[in-house]
């Protein structure tokens, strides 16, 4: 395995938690990223950016989506008339 060349120490023990494991981790669970700038001048908006990321396994997707399916959807009960 390639060393990465970048070492973060915490935890107990002084365990070494190597950048690759915790990239590794965050696919893993996934991440969602978002972020918006707004550049205006004199209190008029110029220029809008927008971002959104999904940052994960195809598997972790997968997984994700078989559960959001899986569970019956809460329907509100509406009083008759």
């Amino acid at each position: 395995m390639a060393d990465t060349g970048v070492m973060i120490f915490g935890g107990e023990g002084g365990d070494e938690v190597s950048l690759l494991e915790i990239l590794d981790h965050v696919v893993n669970s996934g991440v969602v990223i978002h972020g918006s700038i707004v550049i205006s001048l004199a209190g008029v908006d110029l220029i809008y950016l927008g971002l959104n990321v999904v940052l994960t396994a195809i598997e972790t997707a997968n997984q994700s989506m078989r559960k959001h399916h899986a569970q019956p959807s809460k329907s509100v009960a509406r009083p008759r008339r």
